[in-house]
């Protein structure tokens, strides 16, 4: 709850958005808790929350930083051939 105060009182745009990014990601590590690729326990300053979006359809999975260094240009290349848009929010970058 301390990101989404902290969004409420940011001074800029892309600072708000950066809490609540956080939350988010926070939100998906407490309810994934293991990395469906590794199977290690979910930290939120290291892992990323990939989701891919077609029209009304989203699918969502939060992986570790290094499982998601693994895949990413795999999982880009297969979003772009399925003409759908991906969303990534990497707690690496949010710290």
């Amino acid at each position: 709850m301390d990101n989404v105060l902290k969004a409420l009182m940011a001074d800029s745009e892309e600072e708000r958005e950066k809490y609540l990014d956080r939350e988010t990601l926070l939100y998906a590590v407490q309810r994934q808790i293991t990395c469906e690729r590794t199977g290690q326990v979910l930290d939120v300053d290291s892992a990323v929350m990939v989701t891919w979006v077609k029209g009304e359809q989203r699918v969502a999975t939060v992986l570790t930083g290094g499982a998601w260094d693994e895949v990413a240009e795999q999982v880009r290349a297969k979003v772009a051939e399925l003409g759908a848009t991906l969303e990534v929010i990497d707690g690496r970058q949010l710290t």
